[in-house]
């Protein structure tokens, strides 16, 4: 019911602007591994409606256009289009996307975890010790229980603040080497390094054709439910994925995409049309490339949100 609700408001939206010409190209600016969802969204909404002048563009493209940019990290505190993104930017959220930790298959710590290496364990094995938090460093780090090269990405990259964001450390405090570069580059890294680990993205890690784990390749066994567990071990996207949407697994950050869109681009009606269109027919891709669509109460708060903001509009530009 409520996605007819939004479904008639988009339409009336749509009849009202009927033949209104849109007055700019509408720039989407994308960080490299969101960039297949996004771009498929507007692929897919241009068959709908080949008027849009939606184009998605690499993030940070010089412009002296204001421009939509994906929302990959958590710097708004709560679940609503009314949100901010910390630099004005009202959100809305189209999908999620999830880190999850993967090792060179030679790699000898998979022996040495057995059925699953537990999350305190897993955190001193990715991060220097936090003089803030002496009692969570008891032993002495010349005796760790684990050892392995971990790789993350450089700088202030998404990936790595989310990292270290949900495992609540900085991320100056991330151990091992830093890839300069997309995180396709971890994989690499992982290949040639067999004592390698890192944390990377469900599309970078699968093989989106054949949906198995990428040669070389091996998933560190988390110690979590049995069917948990076996679904990420068995190597399969649709499985992995299916049991991060199913369940809370407490070592796998999981986070919210979404569209930060400027006070400037707010009121486009394509830019709306496009939010709800992803809302209720975009989600059914996000599988396909690697990514979860949005849990029931984040859509449903979306959805009901959107549709307040379009009749908002409405009722504005009719006056």
């Amino acid at each position: 019911m409520k996605r007819f609700i939004l479904k008639t408001v988009l339409v009336s939206v749509l009849t009202y602007f009927s033949g209104a010409a849109i007055a700019q190209e509408i720039q989407i600016e994308s960080v490299k591994f969101t960039h297949p969802i996004i771009e498929k969204w507007v692929n897919e909404y241009k068959k709908a409606y080949p008027d849009t002048r939606l184009h998605v563009s690499p993030m940070g493209k010089q412009s002296d256009k204001e421009a939509i940019s994906v929302f990959t990290n958590s710097l708004v505190d709560n679940n609503s289009i009314g949100a901010t993104d910390g630099r004005g930017k009202k959100v809305v959220f189209v999908g999620r996307y999830a880190l999850i930790p993967v090792s060179n298959e030679k790699n000898p710590l998979i022996s040495k975890v057995g059925k699953g290496i537990k999350k305190k364990d897993l955190v001193k094995l990715v991060f220097e010790k936090d003089v803030d938090d002496e009692d969570f460093y008891e032993e002495d780090e010349a005796k760790a229980k684990y050892t392995a090269t971990f790789y993350s990405r450089s700088g202030q990259s998404p990936t790595t603040l989310l990292l270290a964001g949900y495992f609540d450390r900085e991320p100056e405090l991330i151990r091992g080497k830093k890839i300069v570069g997309d995180e396709i580059y971890l994989v690499e890294a992982l290949k040639k390094d067999e004592t390698g680990l890192a944390f990377n993205t469900l599309n970078y890690v699968f093989d989106l054709a054949s949906r198995r784990l990428k040669p070389n390749l091996s998933v560190l066994p988390l110690n979590l439910k049995a069917e948990v567990r076996e679904a990420l071990l068995s190597h399969n996207i649709d499985k992995t994925i299916e049991a991060l949407e199913g369940t809370k697994v407490d070592a796998i950050p999981v986070e919210n995409i979404g569209l930060a869109i400027p006070d400037a681009l707010a009121n486009e009606p394509d830019v709306l049309r496009f939010a709800g269109w992803v809302l209720e027919k975009g989600q059914q891709y996000n599988h396909e490339l690697g990514f979860l669509t949005l849990d029931a109460g984040t859509l449903a708060s979306q959805q009901k949100k959107l549709k307040s903001e379009l009749l908002t509009f409405v009722a504005s530009a009719e006056k």
